[in-house]
C-alpha cells in the first residue's frame, strides 16, 4: 500500500546515510571516507549555501547530492521538508536495511564492523526515540504556541518578520493554544518529541513519507509548530502500527540528549564544537556518532577517534 521495502530476504547489510549539510565540505569528505565502503550517501545541501565546494563529492559513486534543495530555516517546517526529500531519494534509489540520519558535522566513534554488526542484529526495532508531550507541563510551553508563517525566509528586523513575531505573541497573549493531542482524518494523535538523528527501517520511512505526501491536515498542523523536525516523524511513528517498534521514553522530559540514542551531542548552552579534550566523555558515552566536529578545531580529536575506533 505504501510502497514498503522488505529487508527480510536481503543477504548483505545495506545502509543509507541521510546527511544534511550547509558548511565544511572538507569535513564532509572525511566523514564519507570514514563510513562503510558499501554504504550509500544521500546528501542535502542547504540552498543558501554555495554548492560548488561540494560538487567534487560526486566523484564517489556512492554519493547522491539532492537536486532539489531546501532553504532550511531553524525551527520551521522547511527542516521536515528536507528530511522528506532525503527519504524520497533514498527509497527511490535502492533497497536498504536502514536509513540513518546524521549531519555533515558528525563523525563515527564506532568501527565500521561494529556499526554493521549493530544494525544486522537490530531486527525490526526502530532507532527512533520519543516522549509524549501532552503531560509535560512547562517543558511543553513552546509546543503550545502557534508559529505562524515560520516557513518564510524573512530577515530579523524586517517588517514582515516583525509582523510575524507580533502575530505569534498576540495569538498566545489572547489565550489561543496549539493542541498537543488532536484528531485528524479519523485518527487520534498525541504529540511526541525526539531528536532529528535516528535510524529507521525503509518500511517506517515509506509510511512517514506517505503521510507527508497525502495527509495535508497533518502537514498543516506541523507548519505552525515549534521545531517540527523533532516532532513530525516521532508523532507519526508513535501514533501508528510502528509504535511498538520504536523507543518510548517514559516519565518527564529532561533533555534532548536523553532522546538522542546514537549520537553524542553537548547541547548546552549551544551545541559545542568538540575538541580532543572531549575524548574521555565521547569514549564513556558509548554512542555510535558524535556531533559537532569541524575542520581545524576538531582535527586532533578526529585523528584520535580514527586511531581508537579501529583498534
Amino acid at each position: 500500500m505504501y510502497g514498503f521495502y522488505s529487508s527480510e530476504n536481503q543477504e548483505t547489510m545495506t545502509l543509507a546515510f541521510l546527511i544534511s549539510a550547509h558548511t565544511d565540505p572538507i569535513h564532509l569528505a572525511r566523514l564519507l571516507k570514514s563510513l562503510p565502503e558499501d554504504a550509500a550517501f544521500f546528501i542535502h545541501i542547504d540552498s543558501k549555501t554555495d554548492i560548488t565546494p561540494f560538487l567534487s563529492l560526486r566523484k564517489d559513486p556512492r554519493v547522491h547530492l539532492l537536486s532539489r534543495r531546501i532553504n532550511v530555516m531553524w525551527g520551521s517546517i522547511r527542516q521536515v521538508e528536507y528530511q522528506m526529500e532525503l527519504l524520497r531519494e533514498a527509497l527511490s534509489s535502492g533497497t536498504f536495511h536502514r536509513l540513518i540520519a546524521i549531519s555533515g558535522l558528525d563523525y563515527p566513534l564506532w568501527s565500521n564492523a561494529r556499526i554493521i554488526e549493530f544494525f544486522s542484529r537490530l531486527g525490526d526495532k526502530e532507532i527512533l526515540q520519543g516522549i509524549r508531550m501532552t503531560h509535560q507541563g512547562a517543558a511543553a510551553v513552546n509546543y503550545r504556541r502557534y508559529r505562524w508563517l515560520n516557513g518564510h525566509p524573512w530577515k530579523a528586523g524586517s517588517f514582515p518578520n516583525k509582523l510575524r513575531v507580533a502575530l505569534q505573541r498576540l495569538t498566545y497573549g489572547i489565550g489561543i493554544r496549539k493542541p498537543l493531542s488532536f484528531r485528524l482524518q479519523g485518527i487520534e494523535y498525541q504529540l511526541y518529541k525526539g531528536a532529528s538523528w535516528w535510524a529507521i527501517s525503509p518500511e517506517l520511512a515509506a509510511y512517514v513519507l506517505h503521510e507527508w505526501d497525502t495527509n495535508k491536515a497533518l502537514v498543516k498542523y506541523f507548519s505552525t509548530a515549534f521545531c517540527p523536525d523533532e516532532t513530525f516523524i516521532q508523532t507519526i511513528a508513535f501514533n501508528s502500527p510502528f509504535a511498538s517498534r520504536c523507543m518510548l521514553q517514559e516519565g518527564r522530559y529532561t533533555s534532548l540528549s536523553a532522546l538522542t540514542p546514537l549520537t553524542y551531542i553537548d547541547y548546552h548552552p549551544v551545541i559545542k564544537v568538540l575538541t580532543e579534550e572531549d575524548w574521555p566523555a565521547l569514549k564513556q558515552s558509548g554512542k555510535m556518532f558524535c556531533r559537532k566536529t569541524v575542520t581545524g578545531i576538531s582535527d586532533r580529536l578526529l585523528d584520535r577517534i580514527d586511531r581508537e575506533r579501529n583498534i
